[in-house]
């Protein structure tokens, strides 16, 4: 099982705009800017603030003075928060269920399987959900 990149992305650009703020830094910032700061490619950059705005996570302005703003606190977000923003819809597990092989048997493996992974995922979003942003920079 691997993800993709998008979730330690997301929480880098969360936490790095928090930094900036701390800074009394209150500029919007570029997405070329976080991009060239954390080392994470410009398109990718797009993608996952696009996610992160869908999300109501943070703020886009565009134009000449645009760029990226939290929209609430950093101790209001959870790591599911950034989970759900960056990964939208996507399944934990995929399931591979197109086998020949038929049957009550088969039907019951698979459902056993699924409903492992099911709860596996459940366990997974109940651990991010009791972690908040503000506990990383602890």
């Amino acid at each position: 099982m691997s993800y993709s990149t998008a979730l330690s992305h997301g929480v880098s650009i969360l936490l790095y705009i928090h930094s900036l703020a701390e800074e009394n830094c209150t500029n919007f910032l570029s997405t070329k800017m976080i991009s060239e700061q954390l080392n994470i490619p410009v398109p990718t950059t797009v993608k996952v603030i696009r996610n992160l705005n869908n999300a109501k996570l943070t703020i886009a302005k565009e134009g000449a003075k645009g760029g990226i703003l939290l929209a609430r606190p950093l101790s209001e977000i959870t790591l599911l928060d950034v989970f759900l923003a960056v990964e939208p819809g996507k399944a934990l597990f995929k399931l591979h269920t197109d086998v020949t092989l038929q049957g009550k048997e088969v039907d019951e493996v698979k459902q056993r399987i699924a409903d492992s992974l099911e709860a596996a995922e459940l366990a997974m979003q109940n651990q991010l959900k009791e972690v908040r942003l503000t506990d990383l920079l602890a």
